[in-house]
């Protein structure tokens, strides 16, 4: 985003973009899904809430290839974020239970707009469709050539490919990011690098689909968990899935991320004059009381502590609650999946047997390694030294006392 320009002016182009593909470039049946259908009109969703860096791209992962569910690509924010319910409009990713300053109906339609069904063959004229209406909320600085694009990627050209004659890297998105960028891609978008392709096995929805379960998961819905409840599905069936993973490995995510030069931004909060980090845009979640000043180790104490905390102060609000430690789902992937199915009343599914089996790489900030925190072990136990409430109660509460257990 340049000096100039406001992000309300970021927004605005990136939508007008988005309404042209919406209503001219996309297939027809795409069109004709969206005139009849929101994202409510599904019976039962299964929501995951986290804190970042906290195990639940993976788990999304495994659980849109499972063959009785509907999921986006990636997380939702950038839906929030395109009708305003976000930083500036906000004072941070709180988002308050009567809010009630936006369009409802063009947000449920919006958030349906790339959900697609889990089957093995899958569909590239659906992935092409995702392509198409994402890109103007990744590239909002950029007047592409969309329907150029759409002929190339269904004659079999890959994203990458296009993006390269575009002068786009592939870097920018978590399938191609193979290696960091020599230097941080600052320009603010409204989908959060880096992004997240749609898999081989989705296929446009059908009217029988919206009795699938939907999966949904997006770590900023810690702080929005009532809003969510009660503004955009109060009718619909909700699963709570509350994944924990202990503080130091989450803490010593975030710091990679946000010294990364490939992703995870997520504001222009102002200057930024935070020890350890030298970029200018604000990465993962904002939590209330965020501050521009002091040292990042203690940000990413801040980031863990409240987004758990909200989630346990919100819990409450939903009757169906499963909790799930991320340490289990490494060490007992199978048996830990299987009791997800179960809390959401899924049955069996071949496609997510193979990938519990063998889950993806999603959205790794290093080579996955056991209690790889200890590369930095001596600035991450002085920050939790510092941390006092939420810190300490959220880590008595989800039972992260016994260090042994910090895999």
């Amino acid at each position: 985003m340049s000096p100039e320009e406001s992000p309300d002016d970021v927004r605005t182009r990136a939508k007008r973009n988005y309404e042209r593909i919406k209503n001219e470039v996309v297939t027809e049946g795409k069109r004709a899904l969206l005139a009849d259908h929101r994202i409510d009109d599904f019976d039962s969703v299964l929501l995951i809430a986290s804190a970042p860096r906290g195990g639940s791209s993976l788990l999304f992962d495994i659980l849109r290839h499972h063959e009785a569910t509907c999921s986006l690509d990636g997380e939702h924010d950038r839906w929030y974020r395109l009708n305003g319910i976000c930083y500036p409009a906000l004072d941070s990713d709180v988002v308050p239970r009567d809010f009630d300053a936006f369009d409802r109906d063009a947000l449920l339609t919006d958030l349906l707009a790339e959900v697609g069904a889990t089957d093995r063959t899958g569909d590239r004229t659906h992935r092409v469709d995702n392509t198409l209406l994402r890109l103007p909320l990744q590239f909002p600085d950029r007047e592409l050539p969309y329907r150029e694009i759409r002929d190339a990627l269904l004659d079999g050209a890959s994203l990458d490919e296009v993006l390269g004659d575009l002068g786009l890297s592939p870097l920018q998105y978590d399938e191609y990011a193979d290696r960091d960028a020599e230097r941080p891609f600052e320009t603010e978008t409204i989908e959060d690098r880096p992004f997240v392709t749609s898999h081989d096995h989705k296929r446009a929805l059908a009217a029988d689909d919206f009795e699938r379960t939907l999966v949904l998961k997006a770590s900023g819905d810690a702080y929005r968990l009532p809003w969510i409840r009660d503004r955009l599905f109060p009718k619909t069936e909700i699963d709570l899935v509350h994944l924990t993973r202990n503080p130091a490995a989450s803490i010593n995510g975030l710091y990679d991320g946000w010294r990364l030069n490939r992703g995870f931004q997520t504001h222009d909060i102002g200057e930024l004059d935070l020890d350890g980090y030298d970029g200018s845009l604000w990465c993962y979640d904002l939590p209330p009381g965020w501050s521009r000043q002091g040292r990042l180790i203690d940000v990413c104490v801040t980031q863990w502590a409240r987004a758990h905390r909200h989630i346990l102060d919100s819990r409450d609000g939903f009757e169906s609650v499963h909790r799930v430690r991320f340490e289990d789902l490494l060490t007992d992937t199978r048996a830990t999946a299987a009791g997800i199915l179960e809390f959401a009343d899924l049955g069996t599914s071949a496609l997510f047997s193979e990938a519990v089996g063998d889950p993806n790489e999603v959205m790794t900030t290093a080579e996955p390694r056991r209690a790889r925190w200890r590369d930095r072990e001596a600035m991450i136990r002085s920050a939790l030294a510092r941390a006092d409430d939420p810190y300490a109660g959220v880590t008595r509460e989800l039972g992260y006392t016994e260090e042994s257990e910090w895999i």
